[in-house]
């Protein structure tokens, strides 16, 4: 108690349980420990500072030191808060989306995190700079810890490691990568094709606790159709705009930022060397069109819906009249959604032309999803916990949707692929998830697909080529992009080379990045033999 006693101290032993406060936050998000137990650790912490330190004289600095730690410091807290938020520190993520922008999407839902670590930060960063004023040691402190700060951050070695990984001669995924071109139709009646995309609904979520109930209708669809197990997220897929891109172009979504070095200008254009689905199906009379609930100036989708020339598209934008005030923080309910995408499959299907109808959810988006007002209206939460409650709506909406197209007779000729975007970013069971061997959900409902299940090791820019080969187009090796179709005998690129050879090829990639960013879609490419 000496040391509270002294009246010269009062102020600075103050600054010292700020500053132990300050970590009260992350340190509950990495520990077992509740915010009180790991309080009162702190607490306890700071109480015996104060008694070793009841006999000291203050020495301050004769001149207003600034911190040298503070950009190391604030490094840690954002990748503490990276990691908290989404699970999984992504650099490929950050760079994309510092390069193509996140107007209209960024913190949507991550308000309060976000402000508890800044409101940590920043009450590190006073209490830190007034204690450095006040002793020199925490002025010694801070000149000794600036460097060793710095090194010990994964974000650090991340991002130095994604530069160093800049080798020019690394030609294994471009050496890969077979050029679709323009593959022939070898059907007289072409089939529609109908893409939906399950926001963040893994095929495991079926595995876990509550999992009969909160995946059955995503279980019950894949039983009435062709299942494929065992496609695992790779690199450069695991967020939603990957998740379109890779899927529909044949590729991992590359990065351009660092590539360029100094280009960070935010890109009008988009895999300009590359041709993807609506590029082959355009070019074969389809009309394409991609339907979703946000806005398109988030994360590159409109270039991405420009450069490859879809027929139409429409988000927010476009639907916001119909959504009026019932809307989530990124966009329309997939009640709506999906009542606007059923208007358009009866709209689409009496036009002459065969159509590509892409649809992207947002239900089970992460941390606690976004279930609709029908999901509360039908009851169908029965004790839930948040997150599972917004996966098994999600799986109703589909449901329905698929159940009023059969209904109607709108799934004749047509293919309807139901794929996640990619694994379910940190949720409340993400413990449980990470226990099970994660895949995505990829089945293809049809009127000629007999129901089945093929389990092969695969990645997302696999479903290009099968799509492409079961609408009846004659591919090369039946091979498009990176990916090969799962209906053939051909070995997959993570079957080749397993999944951490495969993300070692895609994290060491710029030429492949190059020619997807720069080059344009007339120069050829080596095929993989």
């Amino acid at each position: 108690m000496k040391a509270l006693i002294r009246k010269d101290l009062a102020f600075y032993n103050m600054q010292v349980v700020l500053l132990a406060l300050s970590f009260v936050y992350i340190f509950k998000k990495y520990t077992l420990f509740s915010g009180n137990q790991v309080t009162a650790f702190l607490l306890f912490a700071v109480g015996v500072f104060f008694w070793l330190n009841r006999n000291h004289s203050l020495q301050r600095p004769q001149n207003i030191k600034i911190p040298y730690s503070f950009i190391p410091v604030f490094l840690l807290f954002f990748w503490f808060a990276y990691i908290g938020i989404f699970g999984k520190f992504d650099v490929s993520s950050i760079v994309f989306h510092l390069q193509m922008g996140a107007g209209g999407g960024f913190l949507s839902g991550f308000y309060k995190p976000v402000f508890r670590y800044l409101g940590s930060f920043l009450l590190f960063a006073v209490a830190f700079v007034l204690l450095l004023n006040l002793d020199k040691r925490f002025l010694r402190l801070d000149r000794a810890l600036c460097v060793p700060l710095l090194l010990v951050n994964p974000m650090f070695w991340g991002m130095g490691n994604y530069w160093i990984a800049d080798n020019p001669q690394d030609d294994r995924l471009l050496s890969a990568y077979q050029e679709p071109g323009r593959p022939v139709l070898a059907t007289k009646t072409p089939k529609n094709l109908i893409v939906l995309y399950a926001e963040s609904m893994k095929r495991t979520l079926g595995n876990i606790a509550h999992g009969d109930y909160s995946f059955a209708e995503m279980n019950r669809l894949a039983k009435q159709g062709l299942e494929f197990a065992g496609v695992r997220q790779v690199e450069n897929t695991g967020w939603s705009m990957a998740g379109f891109v890779t899927s529909q172009c044949g590729m991992p979504l590359q990065p351009f930022g660092l590539l360029s070095h100094n280009m960070f200008n935010e890109k009008k254009d988009f895999y300009t060397g590359i041709d993807c689905l609506s590029d082959i199906l355009g070019g074969n009379q389809y009309h394409t069109e991609f339907i979703d609930g946000g806005d398109h100036n988030f994360a590159g989708m409109a270039p991405f819906l420009k450069t490859h020339q879809f027929s139409a598209a429409s988000g927010l934008a476009e639907h916001n009249k119909i959504a009026g005030d019932y809307r989530n923080d990124w966009g329309l309910y997939d009640d709506t959604l999906l009542s606007i995408a059923a208007d358009r499959v009866r709209d689409l299907t009496q036009k002459p032309k065969p159509y590509m109808l892409s649809i992207a959810t947002i239900g089970a988006h992460f941390p606690t999803g976004n279930p609709t007002r029908s999901c509360a209206e039908a009851n169908i939460r029965q004790g839930l916990p948040e997150i599972l409650y917004a996966v098994k709506c999600s799986g109703y909406e589909i449901e329905r949707f698929v159940e009023t197209l059969r209904r109607e007779g709108l799934l004749q000729n047509t293919l309807l692929v139901i794929v996640s975007d990619h694994l379910m970013m940190k949720a409340e069971f993400d413990e449980a998830l990470n226990a099970e061997d994660r895949m995505n959900y990829l089945v293809v409902l049809g009127d000629d697909i007999a129901p089945a299940t093929i389990t092969r090791d695969a990645a997302m820019f696999d479903v290009m080529p099968t799509v492409l080969d079961l609408l009846g187009f004659e591919l090369n090796k039946q091979r498009a992009g990176l990916g090969v179709s799962l209906l053939s005998e051909h070995k997959t690129l993570a079957e080749q080379y397993g999944y951490s050879q495969l993300n070692e090829f895609i994290t060491n990639d710029t030429l492949l990045a190059h020619k997807a960013w720069l080059d344009s879609k007339s120069q050829s490419i080596v095929a993989l033999q």
